[in-house]
């Protein structure tokens, strides 16, 4: 949609605005400007309604007490869960001290919206919080134990011991939904019109939340040494790889418990201390698609570094159990190295059209079809495509992996050049000598530009042969016929024009036919990895144009994980800020930061289809830069075209 100009037009967007916010836009800033508090309260009250949080968590509260006799708190779970979303949306930390502050501030009418029941005893407020926070916590928190103290070996060993599998399941399953249900809530504040213009491509990735405790703290799945740290179920997280780390000190305890097993450790200093979230938020439609609708969250997951077996699927079925749409799901190698059970087959039984990258030893030929098929790269083809096409895509990389090696080293060679440079033009040595030295400098940087500046040049003729080549592979290539069945059956077209087809149709096996199924292996077939060519299988020919197109619009799920820990927003980067203990306050607080942050994207919306002006840092927040509906029409800037 762009910017309103015919009389339909201004309506409806005035109507997004009354569907979101009650008001119109120069209203809604204005109230903001002087009473931030007011329309805050109503903006966290309308969420917890559109996502029946009350209803849900009074439904587990009644599965978990023995009898409902006895009297109700003063404050309940759901008034909490309101005060700590209210505490996020102005900025606030979510400290104890912090919420009792905001408490105090309500008015009784913003009270009673909130359902934060106050009988004017201000002395109990903050023991009124805590206890109704804990019982919050109580109902989803996969992790009961004690969090008084830091614990000792055999305190710790005891907490663990008392766990209840079952009930630890139940209430992560309780965790998982009220978040995506929060979440959901958010993205019901959406008029039905702008809810039903996306076609359900989603980015789904992975970022780290740090916890307090980590210096010296054992690993929460090592249960020798004393804890170190009020958040014991925590996890050690690294960079690479699955995410999952241990300290030396674990791996040495391991090797103990379980010398059958490899168990690697790293050191303290490298490591980080926290949980991990997952994420799915909206993409557009099409690569290049501009402003059609509010790209948010749209599903979360939450677990220990490393864990990550059944999260990719999780954020799916969050989407499914909601009725969302589910089209493309672009991803990165975390996701694509999964067993093809747990995530490939079912995720494309939801409709899901799989996007990857992979690991360089996931690149190649890496699947076989008795029929006269070959899998390179997640795409199949005729096995009479030639092998210098199925290598395509390991040269590429290994040429691009050699051209950053060479711009690093030359980047610094180039620096140590110039200070040298400018280290000479002040010495006050002979200048003779200072001759020499800038000579033989000059030639020593001439040598490294020689040495690693054809690098370029080199990546460029690469890439050119490349794209032939993947123009050329496409000519082979079996192209998907509508989606993978319940039983996994996927039907593909036989490239009949193919170079050699005629050659390839007459060899013995090879597959009759303009189309080929494929079904899922059985027995031993399936004990694979990669078995029937399922754990690759993607909906694009990898580094093709369209693949890389829909896989760049990944770098929206990367955006929110930023805007997230941003200091200026939810910081949720910053464990000071959520000191109360145990990894599922922290999982609360960032399932409503993520609220927070879908309602900013939400008004940054619907701020730049109003605009009748460029908007800039100094007018963002001013009524006058937005069209409105009352008083006379500004007069629009039609020097530069506003955004949409």
């Amino acid at each position: 949609m762009t910017r309103p100009t015919s009389a339909s037009q201004r309506e409806q967007a005035e109507e997004w605005m009354l569907t979101t916010f009650g008001q119109r836009m120069g209203d809604y800033l204005s109230e903001r400007r002087t009473a931030p508090l007011s329309v805050a309260v109503v903006e966290v009250d309308r969420v917890l309604k559109k996502a029946r949080i009350g209803q849900l968590l009074a439904g587990w509260r009644s599965e978990d007490v023995l009898s409902a006799a006895g009297r109700k708190p003063i404050m309940d779970e759901t008034a909490v869960l309101s005060l700590i979303l209210l505490q996020i949306r102005i900025n606030q930390p979510t400290l104890i001290t912090e919420l009792s502050h905001t408490f105090l501030k309500l008015s009784p009418r913003q009270r009673a919206v909130l359902r934060l029941t106050h009988d004017g005893l201000d002395e109990r407020v903050y023991e009124r919080i805590w206890a109704a926070l804990q019982r919050l916590i109580a109902l989803v928190d996969e992790f009961p134990g004690r969090r008084d103290k830091v614990l000792t070996e055999a305190e710790y060993r005891k907490v663990k011991a008392n766990r209840d599998p079952q009930q630890c399941r139940i209430r992560r399953i309780r965790m998982w939904t009220l978040a995506n249900d929060l979440v959901h809530g958010s993205w019901l504040l959406l008029p039905e019109e702008l809810r039903n213009r996306p076609d359900g491509n989603h980015a789904i990735d992975g970022t780290f939340v740090p916890l307090q405790g980590k210096t010296g703290n054992p690993s929460s799945r090592n249960l020798e040494g004393n804890r170190r740290t009020a958040n014991p179920d925590g996890g050690f997280y690294k960079r690479e790889g699955s995410h999952g780390a241990v300290t030396h000190a674990d791996a040495r305890a391991f090797k103990k418990s379980d010398p059958g097993q490899k168990h690697k450790g790293r050191s303290i200093e490298k490591l980080s201390w926290g949980v991990e979230i997952e994420v799915a938020r909206l993409t557009p439609n099409t690569p290049g698609e501009v402003d059609s609708f509010p790209l948010v969250t749209t599903a979360l997951g939450f677990h220990i570094p490393g864990a990550i077996t059944g999260e990719g699927l999780n954020l799916l079925n969050a989407l499914a159990l909601r009725q969302r749409k589910i089209n493309f799901v672009i991803m990165d190698r975390a996701y694509s190295g999964a067993k093809f059970d747990e995530f490939q087959v079912p995720a494309r039984r939801l409709g899901a059209k799989l996007v990857c990258d992979y690991k360089d030893e996931d690149l190649g030929v890496k699947a076989f079809d008795p029929r006269g098929f070959i899998q390179v790269s997640g795409t199949w083809y005729l096995d009479t495509l030639p092998g210098v096409l199925c290598n395509a895509d390991r040269i590429i990389n290994a040429v691009r992996k050699k051209h950053g090696e060479d711009a690093g080293k030359l980047a610094k060679a180039e620096a140590a050049h110039e200070k040298k440079s400018g280290q000479f033009k002040g010495s006050l040595r002979n200048p003779i000598e200072n001759e020499e030295d800038q000579e033989e400098l000059t030639l020593t940087i001439e040598a490294a530009r020689k040495k690693y500046g054809s690098s370029a040049r080199i990546l460029s003729g690469a890439e050119t042969l490349y794209s032939q080549q993947v123009q050329r592979r496409e000519l082979f290539r079996l192209k998907s016929k509508g989606r993978m069945s319940a039983d996994g059956t996927r039907r593909y077209m036989i490239p009949t024009e193919a170079p050699g087809y005629e050659l390839w149709k007459a060899k013995p096996l090879a597959h009759q036919g303009d189309s080929v199924l494929m079904k899922l292996p059985t027995g031993k077939d399936a004990e694979t990895p990669n078995a029937g060519g399922l754990k690759h299988e993607q909906y694009y020919p990898y580094g093709g144009e369209q693949w890389r197109t829909t896989h760049g619009m990944r770098n929206g799920v990367e955006s929110v994980n930023r805007n997230l820990k941003r200091s200026q927003y939810e910081d949720i980067a910053n464990p000071d800020k959520r000191a109360v203990r145990g990894n599922t306050f922290t999982y609360i607080v960032v399932a409503l930061a993520s609220v927070v942050e879908n309602m900013r994207q939400m008004l940054s919306f619907y701020k730049r289809k109003l605009a009748i002006k460029p908007v800039t840092a100094k007018n963002r927040e001013l009524p006058a830069t937005f069209w409105q509906t009352t008083g006379p029409a500004p007069i629009i800037d039609e020097a530069q075209p506003p955004p949409g």
